[in-house]
């Protein structure tokens, strides 16, 4: 288990050394913010619209639909039952960077996340399971809404470890495969991998009918490339592979090819329907997961 956490996550969890109890404090606490709304969470579907009546929620108006009709309607939703989701979590080598500014890797930011969102669900009397690859599939924890899944999951989180090659697109193929019942796909990886490929194994999820949510952790320094001085870069996939250049040489076309590889998978999620999030590690995984719920909810 995790015995020292993070500086800025809230003192109360600063005390915690489970990752459990860490999802059950942070859950816990944004469905209490939340209880003014019948809705909270991922089981919800919506189902219909309604016109405006004294006393609803101004939340919940349709802005689309009032620039159409200039009538004022409201989103009424259903919340979904039997919910299956299976988070797909990268351990890949390239998740164990970590920036010298930022409290933990990306990939013990994807455990945290995992293990609040797999408490989340089971808390909606969902179900819940786990996927962590690199290169192959590594753990396979099939859904179910037992009180003991989180246990079950959070011990396999634990466990993990990034530190192979990856291969983020077959892994997708083989997950859209595998799982037969239609149901929710969150995926919590870099997705450092190639845009077309990322795309064929997105729409092959997407044909088998489930929802698809991407949460993409980047560190802060894969996002701006802040080097200055001539460095030593090192692959944490292929140990031997190393290249020393001039970041000042190198961060033009760094951008330029890391802007085109963000604005092909924000294409894909927009023509696949698909729920896409960039999370940078530089930003509490508390604040981050909780201000993307909220998004999600009053959508």
């Amino acid at each position: 288990m995790f015995s020292c956490l993070p500086f800025w996550i809230p003192i109360s969890l600063s005390k915690i050394g489970k990752m459990e109890l860490v999802a059950r404090q942070v859950m816990d606490g944004y469905v209490q913010g939340m209880h003014r709304s019948p809705h909270v969470g991922f089981a919800l579907d919506f189902a219909q619209h309604r016109q405006y009546a004294a006393g609803d929620d101004i939340k919940r108006l349709d802005w689309r639909v009032y620039a159409k009709t200039e009538r004022y309607y409201i989103k009424q939703y259903e919340v979904s039952t039997n919910l299956r989701a299976h988070i797909v979590l990268d351990a890949s080598g390239s998740m164990a960077y970590r920036g010298k500014s930022d409290a933990m890797s990306k990939f013990r930011y994807g455990q945290f996340l995992a293990s609040c969102l797999s408490y989340l669900i089971l808390q909606q009397k969902d179900s819940a399971g786990l996927v962590t690859f690199d290169k192959a599939v590594r753990e396979f924890i099939p859904p179910r809404g037992a009180p003991s899944q989180l246990i079950r999951i959070v011990e396999a989180l634990d466990a993990a470890k990034a530190e192979n090659e990856s291969g983020i697109a077959p892994i997708l193929h083989e997950v859209a495969d595998r799982i037969s019942r239609r149901g929710m796909i969150i995926i919590i990886s870099d997705l450092l991998d190639n845009a077309a490929d990322l795309a064929g194994a997105l729409h092959h999820l997407r044909h088998r009918k489930h929802e698809v949510v991407l949460m993409q952790v980047m560190a802060n320094d894969e996002l701006t490339f802040p080097f200055r001085k001539w460095s030593l870069f090192e692959s944490l996939e292929m140990r031997t592979e190393h290249l020393r250049l001039d970041p000042a040489v190198a961060r033009g076309s760094y951008l330029k090819n890391l802007a085109a590889h963000q604005q092909a998978i924000r294409e894909t999620a927009s023509g696949l329907h698909l729920s896409h999030v960039l999370l940078n590690t530089s930003q509490p995984f508390d604040e981050a997961l909780m201000v993307y719920l909220g998004r999600r909810k009053n959508k």
